[in-house]
């Protein structure tokens, strides 16, 4: 029983350290995530720590056992060291003392140990063990609470959220990450009350902030879990308001058996954790809430039209009775896009992140394209699909078309059953396709037999616009297989032919 367990095992430089600490009279206690993942039997490399010694004599206790120190947090009671091989922050021991009617607390050093663990978040995390015998203090019965699987705040949940408001994502990212099929984490029902109740609190914490616990969120094994937990606690609408709209929209019954929620969290859970592809999963399908309309038919005269609403209507060529009968997303995949795009740089994603789940979103519907084809899809139509999927930037690829194929054969798991097998064969052909063309050129490296330097030397004229039009026109031409590379005689002639019919010149 994880209960009785009275001592974790301390690595060797911790267990150094802390016996450093102990020899000069002051105490040293491992503290918050190392403890509750020692417990859990899956320690990490990095560490909190906390002590009754003040920053100066910290850093005086750190140093001859540490690689290299870090004063960031100084001024606020912490000093990090890299000590063979683990990232300790070792933290003065701190009280944090509320006024009447504050929201924001007044810091100060404290004396002791139990003083420092009641003003943590969860009792999970309220766990400390001594640095150098790896004794455990346990105030809050944390060690239950991980027995059991429980999130629960240390003291009243509301004290607890106020000092913080981001300890509302956090519980969803304990709940979500410390969850296993053999012990599911749940939080008590007091926090989710006081979360559901104070959700707009978070408009007071940074994006940046935001961003890190939802990303945690994201590429977890239960990500379904979480997502779930931040719609239900009504956090999403501090996180990606866009994505609540998404519940409960019905899709058509012959592809979705899922409404788009529930379709997308299918979809999440089924591509690798990799970032960008969660979040293009995540994103994929936003924009169909937004682009929703109903094919409806006349019960008279059979002429279909398209509507807003599944209300029953009025035949504009007949006058008869019209009936919803199926449903649309006509555009919903660059819709998507721009939504991703603008709670991406909400969130403050870096710019690369950005543009290649926008790009990803925008695309993902191009493998049906392949699909729904009447005739198969020729080899430059191949070499075109590869080529426009790919996003650079400079030399560096943001992604591809590999990645894109990951996508798509996860949003087929959120497929109706009875259309999962053509859409499966559908994939593997195309996924063929892909590798059979691939093999007969480096696709991803095509480009115009011509440079810009060589465009100017022929033409006899500066820098323009007018190069990048020539250059992708004949790079259009290697693609379709209709120029070879290395054909520059041709190539010049093809581009005077180009500049002559689109009156490049002006002339």
């Amino acid at each position: 029983m994880m209960t009785d367990t009275e001592n974790i095992t301390v690595p060797e430089p911790l267990g150094r350290l802390g016996e450093s600490f102990r020899e000069s009279g002051r105490e040293l206690y491992l503290v918050g995530g190392f403890v509750r993942d020692a417990l859990l039997g899956e320690p990490g490399v990095d560490l909190d720590a906390t002590t009754g010694a003040h920053p100066k004599e910290i850093k005086k206790l750190l140093r001859p056992h540490a690689d290299h120190l870090w004063t960031v947090g100084e001024r606020f009671g912490t000093v990090g060291a890299a000590v063979g091989g683990y990232s300790v922050e070792v933290t003065t021991y701190r009280s944090d003392l509320y006024t009447a009617g504050s929201r924001h607390p007044e810091v100060t050093f404290g004396t002791h140990l139990e003083e420092d663990l009641a003003r943590r978040d969860f009792t999970i995390n309220s766990v400390a063990a001594e640095a150098g015998s790896g004794t455990i203090s346990d105030p809050f019965g944390g060690r239950e609470d991980l027995e059991r699987g429980v999130i629960r705040p240390v003291g009243e949940p509301l004290d607890r959220m106020r000092d913080d408001p981001l300890r509302m994502l956090r519980a969803v990212r304990f709940e979500t990450t410390l969850s296993r099929p053999e012990r599911p984490f749940a939080m008590t029902a007091d926090l989710e009350k006081a979360i559901e109740e104070n959700a707009r609190w978070l408009e007071s914490i940074s994006v940046e902030r935001i961003r890190e616990e939802f990303e945690k969120v994201l590429l977890s094994p239960n990500v379904e879990r979480g997502l779930r937990a931040l719609v239900r606690l009504g956090l999403m609408l501090y996180v990606v308001p866009e994505f609540m709209e998404t519940v409960a929209v019905s899709q058509e019954e012959e592809f979705h058996h899922k409404d788009v929620f529930e379709h997308t969290l299918i979809v999440t859970t089924n591509v690798e954790p990799d970032p960008v592809l969660r979040k293009a999963a995540f994103f994929h399908d936003i924009g169909k809430p937004r682009t929703l309309v109903y094919e409806h038919r006349c019960t008279f005269c059979g002429e279909k039209s398209i509507e807003k609403t599944n209300e029953e209507g009025e035949c504009g060529n007949c006058g008869g009775r019209t009936l919803p009968k199926r449903v649309h997303f006509y555009g919903h995949d660059n819709v998507g896009a721009r939504i991703a795009r603008a709670a991406m740089k909400r969130l403050a994603y870096p710019k690369d992140e950005t543009d290649a789940v926008s790009h990803l979103v925008a695309n993902h519907m191009r493998p049906m394209g392949y699909a729904v084809a009447r005739d198969p899809w020729s080899d430059s139509a191949v070499r075109r699909f590869v080529r426009d999927t790919q996003l650079k930037r400079g030399d560096r690829e943001l992604t591809n078309v590999d990645t894109l194929l990951k996508l798509a054969r996860a949003d087929i798991t959120g497929s109706a059953p009875r259309r999962r097998n053509v859409a499966e064969a559908s994939w593997r052909s195309l996924r063929d396709r892909v590798d059979e063309v691939r093999a007969e050129d480096e696709i991803e490296k095509l480009e115009s037999p011509l440079d810009g330097d060589e465009l100017m030397q022929h033409f006899g004229r500066g820098p323009g616009r007018w190069i990048q039009h020539l250059k992708d026109y004949l790079e259009s031409e290697v693609i379709e297989g209709r120029l070879a590379q290395d054909d520059h005689a041709r190539a010049r002639r093809l581009a005077e032919d180009y500049a002559r019919e689109h009156d490049l010149f002006g002339e």
